[in-house]
């Protein structure tokens, strides 16, 4: 599966217009070749893919080059798609080796010689990356936990824990683990069905995923407070955490989550202010919408499809899982990437303008919850995308420094 934000709908992105007379730059390319793999243009995504690498203004990231391999992979061009795989793996340490082995997108590739040594090699990096790799049981089923700074798990000190987003793995916290495990326990996982963590065959509702980690985190010792880390439908997890058990929580950091603070016909909002009729809005979400999510649901990996059911279960009731209960008084922040790229083929509407409506509607309510209480924060990230912490890695350091240090005073003042 290509790696990049899969949006459930048909949200909020289109391209950027650059001037014909000038070349275009690394950024524009990219978002060419992006939106032809969506198109399941496989053949010329890999050579847009090719040409955003020639650019004179080429920043080409891992995971360029994994999109990249994935549509030379598509498109029946092993050589090339080896080539980038390869790369990523010897030069630049690519550890996602519960991604990689299952990945649909180079399934083309998996009777060729050259499969097995690069996902050994794959294997070895994410091996040697997290040392501190094991496994936890629960009812019969492994699942794949990583812990570090454990000689700072002391009592009444927080616990960082992090949530991924969704289908995603734990290895893009890599970089702001190695630094916040200097002071303080870490715990990360994976969930049910990625990485190398088990199908346990219950679907990942927060409550399920919320017992789940609560009895992972006992079996290691790591006993409240926790600071909660989330990426994008993580957040659902750990708002639906500090819903359930308000009083172990020492802090919440939600990085470009899901909106689980969208009610009710909330969603039609940005598309009635860009100016679409009701009738208009109504049609995208109608058959088109459904076909769209029938096919998800045929096409894509089970990890992926089980986690998207939960979201649109967590939408239909308005997210009651997550906000049972209000926000306890403890550091929340709220960090939204801004950096918009467009995937998706053109539409009735400018995505990135609304895009951009999105964005301050959703960054209003956000707000909302945070007048409350003492220690809310919302950071915004102009040129990031929705992986910030793969983009501004020492932001979310930052992040997470702040709130330990807004806690402490907290503590201290009671």
């Amino acid at each position: 599966m290509k790696i990049a934000l899969l949006f459930l709908g048909f949200v909020i992105y289109t391209a950027s217009l650059v001037g014909q007379n000038l070349p275009q730059k690394y950024s524009v390319r990219i978002q060419k070749a992006d939106s032809l793999y969506q198109v399941k243009d496989y053949k010329n995504s890999a050579l847009a893919f090719s040409d955003a690498f020639n650019a004179p203004d080429a920043k080409i990231t891992m995971n360029h080059r994994y999109n990249a391999a994935c549509s030379y992979a598509l498109a029946n061009f092993a050589d090339s798609a080896f080539f980038h795989l390869n790369y990523i793996a010897t030069v630049m340490n690519y550890t996602n080796y519960g991604h990689i082995k299952s990945d649909p997108d180079l399934k083309t590739l998996y009777t060729d010689s050259r499969w097995k040594p690069l996902i050994e090699t794959v294997k070895a990096n994410k091996d040697k990356a997290f040392a501190s790799l094991d496994f936890i049981t629960l009812n019969g089923y492994k699942v794949e936990v990583f812990t570090a700074g454990m000689k700072n798990n002391q009592i009444n000190k927080p616990v960082i824990v992090f949530e991924n987003g969704m289908a995603d793995a734990y290895d893009r916290w890599k970089t702001i683990i190695d630094e916040v495990s200097k002071t303080n326990a870490v715990f990360a996982y994976n969930r049910p069905r990625i990485g190398e963590s088990a199908d346990d065959s219950l679907p990942p509702t927060t409550e399920h995923i919320v017992t789940n980690l609560r009895k992972m985190l006992s079996e290691r010792g790591l006993k409240p407070p926790y600071l909660l880390v989330s990426h994008s439908f993580g957040g659902a997890y750990i708002r639906s955490f500090a819903s359930y058990y308000p009083n172990e929580i020492a802090g919440l950091i939600f990085i470009d989550p899901i909106d689980f603070t969208k009610k009710g016909d909330m969603g039609d909002q940005p598309y009635l202010e860009i100016g679409l009729t009701q009738h208009q809005i109504d049609s995208i979400f109608g058959q088109p919408y459904k076909n769209f999510i029938e096919k998800l649901y045929t096409e894509m990996p089970k990890y992926y499809v089980e986690e998207v059911k939960i979201s649109r279960q967590l939408t239909k009731t308005d997210f009651a899982e997550c906000d049972r209960n209000p926000l306890p008084d403890v550091p929340v922040h709220f960090i939204k990437a801004g950096g918009f790229s467009n995937s998706e083929p053109p539409t009735i509407y400018d995505r990135e303008k609304m895009w951009r409506i999105n964005s301050n509607i959703q960054m209003k309510r956000w707000l909302e919850l945070l007048y409350p209480l003492k220690y809310g924060k919302l950071f915004y990230c102009s040129n990031s995308s929705h992986f910030v912490q793969a983009d501004e890695p020492d932001l979310v350091i930052s992040s997470i420094k702040l709130a330990l240090t807004d806690y402490d005073k907290i503590q201290k003042a009671k």
